[in-house]
């Protein structure tokens, strides 16, 4: 397996699977690597749906995938933060899918930006799980993302409008200009800044959408209102607007079993009739949270360790695993400062006032009773 800058491809796997000489065991190992992040999903689907991109990995020249890779990587490896390459000359560079590039380059802690002549260019960045990344933006916008968390905007960024996407978790210190608005667009959300600092949680893995302003003014339109006229929610300092997704189906709780799998279509039909969007506008609540996250601090308070969980996993790039259903109902709270994966579960356990134990196998993580 290869590993480039905290992305691992398993490059002979997926030989082994375009040559069609991959057993079931590795089958299986492949597929939960791609299922383990969004940037990981974007790269099995160039891998396998390039037809240039295939052609050159089974070729006798990739033999050595590694140092060809490493080779490649050399080649376009950037000198200065910013770098814009074209798709030609991604093309012409290796001959593979421009969008694999795009992806991968994020793991040096740059962007690419790629335009063509016939359409609007897109800068993308990827934060990939366990990493944070700090972005400075065209107007000299801040923006912190979290863990698992993307961010687009076109490259006409700052000439009529300011208009940015993100799926995951983002905090925004956005730079004033009265002239040219801007706005921050979520799968079922946009919000309209006014210069101001706020935080946005939009996982797509997650239940809720949270919009939190810290200083300054905003406004969320949720996408569900076919009109944006005279439906924008304006926000003060300190308020959270929590927007339920309408249609959303949490999947994690229904085991994946054979058995299951109608139950799952019956759950999933019957919320999509009966499902409707629910907005909650909370005042004076405390961002501490929402501040802190961004300087490497992770707060949580009276949280069930099933919901932690899936923070530390982001934050940590682990897994976690309950042996034992009841520990996913221990509550805990308290303030990670940087501490490694060990001490931070190492502190769970202490300040617990239940009875369990942990073992960690590479990046596993197993929560079982006593």
């Amino acid at each position: 397996m290869i590993v480039i800058m905290g992305i691992h491809i398993p490059w002979n796997l997926f030989k082994q699977l375009l040559q069609d000489q991959i057993s079931d065991d590795d089958r299986k190992i492949l597929m939960q690597w791609k299922d383990s992040a969004e940037v990981n999903r974007h790269i099995f689907d160039e891998i396998v749906n390039d037809e240039i991109f295939k052609n050159i990995l089974l070729s006798k020249k990739w033999e050595n995938t590694s140092l060809q890779w490493n080779k490649l990587l050399d080649e376009i490896k950037p000198v200065k933060r910013d770098l814009v390459i074209s798709k030609r000359k991604l093309y012409a560079i290796a001959g593979m899918a421009a969008s694999l590039l795009l992806l991968l380059g994020l793991g040096f802690g740059i962007w690419f930006s790629l335009s063509r002549p016939s359409d609007t260019g897109y800068t993308y960045i990827y934060s990939p799980r366990g990493q944070h990344t700090q972005v400075l933006l065209p107007d000299s916008t801040r923006v912190w993302l979290n863990s698992e968390t993307s961010l687009r905007y076109p490259t006409a960024f700052n000439l009529k409008t300011r208009e940015v996407t993100i799926e995951g978790e983002a905090f925004f210190k956005v730079k004033k200009n009265p002239k040219v608005p801007f706005f921050v667009n979520t799968s079922d959300l946009k919000v309209k800044v006014y210069g101001t600092s706020f935080n946005v949680k939009a996982y797509p893995t997650d239940k809720v959408i949270e919009t939190t302003l810290i200083e300054g003014k905003l406004s969320v339109i949720p996408n569900v209102w076919k009109s944006d006229a005279d439906n924008e929610i304006f926000l003060k300092p300190k308020d959270r607007l929590t927007f339920k997704r309408p249609n959303f189906v949490d999947t994690a709780t229904i085991v994946s079993a054979e058995a299951d799998k109608a139950k799952l279509k019956s759950k999933t039909n019957k919320d999509r009739k009966e499902a409707t969007p629910q907005l909650i506008l909370a005042r004076n609540v405390n961002s501490d949270r929402e501040n802190l996250w961004k300087d490497g601090k992770l707060l949580f308070k009276d949280e069930k360790f099933f919901d932690l969980a899936i923070k530390l996993e982001r934050w940590y790039d682990v897994k976690i695993h309950f042996e034992d259903e009841k520990i996913k109902n221990f509550r805990f709270s308290g303030k990670l400062d940087r501490e490694t994966i060990n001490q931070a579960m190492d502190a769970l356990l202490l300040s617990s006032r239940h009875s369990y134990k942990y073992r960690m196998v590479f990046r596993d993580i197993y929560l079982e009773s006593k």
